[in-house]
């Protein structure tokens, strides 16, 4: 697939496929791949992106699916590969969670699934001790109010700053409007737990973990 933009390409074409890229920075809203390593699901996923600052590379990638419905391209960038859960959660620096949508969820949809999910990678301390941060998940979700096909939601720890959203490059924000900024690095913790925990759903897992081998973008 060519990484060139057709200059008579529709407008809104031409935007979904800048969504898709999704190699934006905390700086910038959208940017499209230069060079697109992975391509699953029409998604293209570039081999690193820019984020706060610093440079991630992708570290594996997976369509997530809820029942009989494929939800996300999801997808993991690391400073740099790691292929056991524990490496992973022991890395220093930025780490990104992100997802490309693939079907339309409402904000009621989206927190029933992150509570669902989370309670489900947490211990039941873990839980009860984290009802504060999920609290402040939860309002940035419902301040969303919807996500639709070609969306692309970055979740992201950031060290210093805590864990940080963006939803089509603009940041989520909790109640009074202030940006979601959650310095608690065990809720960040268990989030990546949702996607490489035992928890997972394996062919999720293998694929953010870099252990399934993924279609070139080249391929298709």
């Amino acid at each position: 697939m060519s990484d060139n933009l057709n200059q008579n390409e529709p407008v809104d074409a031409l935007r979904r496929r800048l969504l898709a890229g999704a190699a934006a920075s905390s700086l910038l809203p959208w940017a499209t791949p230069a060079n697109a390593a992975v391509e699953l699901e029409g998604v293209e996923l570039p081999e690193t992106v820019s984020a706060y600052g610093h440079k991630l590379v992708l570290n594996g990638a997976a369509v997530r699916k809820r029942g009989y419905f494929k939800a996300d391209v999801t997808a993991l960038y690391l400073p740099e590969k790691r292929t056991t859960p524990d490496a992973i959660y022991k890395l220093d620096g930025v780490r990104r969670i992100q997802l490309n949508i693939l079907r339309e969820f409402t904000s009621s949809t989206i927190t029933r699934i992150f509570l669902s999910d989370f309670k489900q990678s947490a211990t039941e301390d873990e839980f009860k001790k984290l009802i504060g941060p999920i609290g402040q998940i939860g309002a940035a979700y419902s301040n969303v109010k919807r996500v639709s096909k070609g969306d692309v939601v970055n979740l992201d720890w950031v060290p210093g700053q805590g864990w940080m959203a963006t939803h089509n490059g603009k940041a989520l924000t909790g109640d009074g409007g202030t940006t979601m900024s959650i310095k608690d690095e065990l809720a960040y913790q268990i989030y990546l737990r949702m996607y490489i925990g035992q928890a997972a759903p394996e062919e999720l897992r293998n694929g953010l973990l870099g252990l399934t081998r993924l279609p070139k973008a080249s391929d298709n």
